[in-house]
């Protein structure tokens, strides 16, 4: 864990370095290199997951959660890390603008999904309550 950590840190920095080295005489390349950068460090992370997703697996077989309510709260929170990271490449491409629409598109889809988990806990807490 502790090197995965490493590359990511790595990585993130070296590109960076490149990219601030870049940008004045050539900021196309630069932007290129920042995107491809971050997907490098979003694949070294993803794959850190596994082994977080089969312990997460592994609380749901225990606890009876529906599948389908996992796997909203997985797509939840890839959406999340999506649009952060959309967002950012917009910030860093100098629209701010852009950043703010694209983090309220992500926060329209997360609560869009979010509705049937919060159904599914209104209808346990209306079956709890005499």
């Amino acid at each position: 864990m502790v090197m995965d950590l490493l590359r990511v840190l790595g990585v993130a920095i070296l590109t960076t370095f490149a990219v601030l080295l870049l940008k004045p005489t050539r900021p196309e390349i630069a932007a290129i290199l920042g995107v491809a950068g971050g997907i490098i460090v979003i694949m070294l992370v993803i794959n850190s997951l596994s082994g977080v997703i089969e312990s997460i697996t592994s609380i749901v077989d225990r606890t009876g959660i529906r599948n389908e309510t996992f796997s909203a709260l997985l797509k939840i929170i890839g959406i999340g890390y999506l649009t952060e990271f959309a967002a950012g490449i917009c910030q860093d491409g100098g629209s701010s603008s852009m950043a703010n629409k694209v983090i309220l598109a992500g926060k329209v889809v997360i609560l869009v999904l979010a509705l049937p988990i919060i159904s599914n806990l209104i209808d346990i807490v209306i079956g709890i309550v005499p």
